[in-house]
Order: C-alpha cells, then structure tokens, then sequence
C-alpha cells in the first residue's frame, strides 16, 4: 500500500478557484501541487510547471480558473497498489506526482517523485547502519 508516501493534507482547490488564489497558496505553503477536485474526484493537479506554461502561452492568469489550466485528466493510482507499482506508472506516464484514489475513485492524497526518492533513501540508509 502507498500509505507510507501519501500525503493526505497536500492543497487541493476546486476548478472555479481563481489561478492567483491558487499560486498565492502554493507560495505559502511551499507546495509543488495543487489537486484539483470536483467533489471528490480528481479533475487534475496545477503545479508550478502549469502556472509557467500558461505564463508563456499569454494567458492572463488573473483572469483565469484553476480548471482552464488542466490539460490532461490526472495520473492517478489506487491506495492499494505497491511502490513498484508506483515508480512503473511514474515511467509510463513520464509525471512526478499522481493522485492516490479509494475503489470508487474517490480522492485521498497525493504522492510524488520526491517522496518515493526519500523513502529508498532512508531504506538504504538503515542498509548502510547494518554494515557498520
């Protein structure tokens, strides 16, 4: 199960939030993604990258919805999948987060790259302590 990468507090917005209300959130609270639910679905996830290439497409952000951002529907993968699963989906897909979803599809959490990176690191860490 992924319940030891999740994150279940990650920031998520609805589509109608307004883009700057979006990126002024993301610079509080230092996050990379933002999820984007209708109710409890998983429409998608502004990251920083989002907001850039709406910059350079000309888009006047202020103006914008979080959900006119959205390109694709989200990566998504279910609670209950392994972390091979995981890192297979992460190279398939070729993104650095996806959406954690229950067996309805409903939304739970979020889980990066990152936090994958940082798991096998503390795994190898506690290998290393062995040798010593």
């Amino acid at each position: 199960m992924l319940d030891e990468l999740l994150r279940t507090d990650a920031p998520t917005a609805a589509p109608d939030t307004p883009v700057a209300d979006v990126a002024a959130a993301m610079r509080r609270g230092g996050d990379d993604a933002v999820v984007v639910l209708d109710e409890d679905r998983p429409l998608g996830v502004v990251t920083p990258a989002t907001l850039g290439r709406a910059v350079v497409a000309g888009d006047d952000l202020r103006e914008e919805f979080v959900g006119d951002l959205l390109e694709n529907d989200p990566v998504t993968i279910r609670r209950a999948a392994t972390r091979a699963d995981l890192v297979a989906v992460f190279g398939r897909e070729g993104v650095r987060e996806a959406v954690v979803v229950d067996d309805d599809d409903q939304y739970v959490g979020i889980v990066t790259f990152e936090h994958v990176l940082a798991a096998y690191a503390r795994e190898f860490d506690a290998l290393l302590d062995l040798l010593e």
